[in-house]
């Protein structure tokens, strides 16, 4: 057997049986390249900017007011950026390991109502929402995928001539692996360089054992060194009256040379050795996010520490910085966002060849494929149509909304795939109400905004050049107007193609 026969079984099987994680994965990473336009669409304060009227000593002021009698172990915010137009506040109680995260607009008062926002998509892409279980999941997801793409690389001899070769209307097999070919071709070094740093980001939790030796199972002790930041133990002391923060974030600019901060944290607020890290936000589009960091004393706003990190956690953090698409502004973004979709397509192509070559001899398993392809392939983004239509039905006052909001995400996503299983005999028909489900859905979300909002509607939003918030329904309008088309083709008869007749040579004939 040679080995371009040798990676051909590979590449099928170790491509097929991964697939629809992977595609759950590519398609929740490509819709979270724009995770915080996403937020701001997902919360109507957010639409119509307002000058920053919130410091910082306010924020803390705030969340001293609604913990009182209670020990924190820390506190963190961020103030409002571009694009993020909002402050972040979160805190955790020492001892219980809960978090609290609250978001107040740049105007202030009380924060904002709940809802997952475009967190919900970036955490889907990495966990799964099911925790280090799920970061390990979506790790053998990405070994997987860089094994069916050097595979795939083998056995295409013609991988250019590929590239320029699609026919649709040809039989469905050779349609689909046409199709297969071409984004496997335009996409290979993005998915290959985005399928590497995504394992890399996580290498430490994925071989954890030496620094596990190394460090005694003090993780956060490991983490501290690696990225050159300081610690300083609690003394268990009566703290001291803090100074103000503005004060401290006007130093750290000062020592920036203008450059503004981004995340502000305190550790042991009520305690003697209360330290203030201050981070830099840079003003330049950068792959690796600025690791100029500082360090004051909470109390007295002594300078105690400026992090320096070092080179092997600087190429560190531009791989994860490569992976997570944080510069090159909008246009970057918006190229991450179509090749993620070409990804979308690979697999999905991948998986109708597989089928289509099975059909005709009725292989086994037939079945459990199709629904697994309308289960997922229709059911995530179907089920993300649901949650952005929750989102706005949901009463902004009640309790747990975000919850409610996750379990909209879920429920439509099982009753997708109940639809898949009951109507996996006439997929062609299934496709197509998929489709035109979804259209209903996506066309009818700008008209749902428009009614729900006061300043989030198309016409306010094009009107005042918010192209962010624009964007997203201007999206949602191609998307629906495609997905109605397609819905229509895929309900009209399948036209069976008569196979032309072979040309006799001269030759041949005599």
């Amino acid at each position: 057997m040679s080995l371009r026969q040798s990676m051909a079984g590979l590449h099928t099987w170790g491509g097929l049986l991964p697939s629809w994680l992977l595609y759950v994965i590519i398609l929740a990473g490509t819709i979270a390249c724009f995770d915080k336009e996403l937020e701001r669409w997902m919360r109507p304060a957010l639409h119509q900017g307002a000058e920053s009227s919130m410091s910082a000593d306010q924020v803390r002021d705030w969340m001293q007011r609604h913990t009182e009698g209670q020990k924190l172990h820390a506190f963190w915010m961020h103030g409002p950026s571009e694009r993020e137009p909002y402050w972040r506040l979160g805190w955790e109680v020492d001892g219980s390991e809960q978090r609290h995260n609250h978001l107040f607009s740049r105007a202030g008062g009380e924060p904002l109502p709940e809802t997952v926002g475009g967190d919900f998509f970036f955490r889907l892409h990495y966990t799964l929402h099911a925790g280090m279980v799920g970061v390990y999941i979506v790790g053998l997801a990405g070994m997987f995928m860089l094994v069916a793409l050097v595979s795939g690389v083998i056995i295409h001899r013609r991988i250019f001539k590929d590239f320029f070769t699609l026919r649709p209307n040809a039989n469905g097999q050779r349609a689909w692996l046409d199709a297969h070919n071409l984004f496997g071709v335009v996409g290979f070094p993005f998915h290959l360089i985005l399928a590497y740093t995504g394992v890399v980001i996580f290498v430490s939790s994925y071989m954890p054992a030496g620094l596990q030796v190394a460090y005694k199972n003090d993780i956060e002790h490991f983490f501290s060194e690696v990225a050159g930041a300081y610690h300083r133990e609690e003394m268990h002391q009566p703290a001291q009256p803090p100074l103000s923060l503005n004060t401290l974030i006007d130093q750290a600019e000062q020592h920036w040379g203008g450059s503004p901060a981004g995340w502000i944290s305190v550790h042991h607020p009520d305690d003697a050795s209360a330290v203030v890290d201050i981070s830099e936000q840079s003003h330049q589009s950068r792959i690796g996010r600025p690791l100029s960091g500082l360090t004051f004393d909470a109390a007295s706003g002594e300078l105690l520490h400026e992090q320096k990190a070092p080179a092997g956690y600087t190429t560190y953090t531009w791989l994860a910085g490569l992976h997570m698409v944080q510069f090159g502004g909008t246009l970057m973004r918006g190229l991450y966002f179509l090749l993620g979709l070409a990804g979308c397509a690979l697999l999905i192509g991948g998986v109708k060849v597989w089928v289509a070559k099975r059909e005709a001899r009725g292989g086994a398993g037939i079945g459990i494929v199709r629904a697994l392809n309308g289960a997922v392939f229709a059911g995530l983004p179907l089920a993300s149509l649901a949650l952005l239509w929750g989102n706005r039905l949901i009463p902004a006052g009640l309790a747990e909304r975000a919850s409610a909001e996750a379990w909209v995400f879920v429920g439509a996503w099982l009753l997708v795939a109940l639809w898949a299983v009951l109507g996996l005999r006439q997929p062609r028909r299934l496709l197509s109400q998929q489709l035109a489900l979804g259209a209903l859905l996506a066309l009818g979300l700008p008209l749902l905004n428009g009614l729900t909002t006061e300043h989030g509607h198309l016409l306010s939003t094009v009107a005042r050049g918010d192209w962010e918030l624009a964007g997203i329904d201007l999206f949602l309008i191609v998307g629906g107007l495609l997905s109605a088309l397609c819905a229509w083709r895929f309900a009209q008869p399948a036209m069976v193609k008569v196979p032309r007749a072979r040309r006799v040579l001269v030759e041949e004939a005599v």
